[in-house]
């Protein structure tokens, strides 16, 4: 029935080459969807852990980029990778990114719109919705420069913003996508 069956380094370079493949599937699936074309985002990281405190003992047989992390909303550090999600507010993805978490969450939410520039300039008037972790002032400049609003709690050290209370039911379905 198969005449070849890959061994795992073949497995893994044919699963590898896939990715871009499948990739544009699921891209290709939710842009059917009457979601895909919501002019607000919300953008939210979680863990993605691999253990729960330290380093398992095997981890130097690991992939590379798993590293300690800590999850400010557990209150924990983690060994693991972060999770960033950019989805519509029905919880239908439109960007993820896995990546250390020791790098900052702007850096990662900047590199991910840049990975697809034209995702965000085909919708005019794009409403971004975060938390207080992807604040500043380099970040909400380089969004509006892409035509995106950016929408967040104010800080501790900053004085309410307008419509601020509303902002509580639309973190509900932040958290709810990533299940925290």
């Amino acid at each position: 029935m198969f005449p070849y069956l890959p061994h795992q380094p073949g497995y893994n370079k044919r699963l590898r080459a896939a990715l871009p493949l499948v990739k544009q599937v699921i891209r290709d699936l939710a842009a059917d969807s009457d979601f895909w074309f919501d002019d607000v985002w919300i953008a939210d990281s979680t863990r993605s852990s691999a253990a729960a405190r330290a380093p398992p003992s095997s981890a130097r047989t690991w992939r590379a980029g798993r590293t300690t992390g800590y999850c400010a909303s557990h209150s924990r550090w983690f060994w693991g990778l972060r999770l960033y999600l950019i989805c519509t507010p029905a919880g239908m993805p439109v960007l993820w990114a896995l990546a250390d978490p020791k790098i900052g969450e702007r850096k990662v939410l900047a590199t991910m719109l840049d990975v697809e520039p034209g995702l965000a300039a085909s919708r005019p008037g794009l409403i971004l919705i975060t938390d207080k972790g992807f604040s500043g002032r380099q970040t909400r400049a380089d969004l509006a420069a892409s035509g995106i609003t950016l929408l967040r709690p104010s800080r501790k050290d900053e004085a309410a913003r307008h419509g601020e209370p509303l902002l509580k039911t639309i973190r509900q379905l932040i958290e709810s996508v990533n299940d925290t």
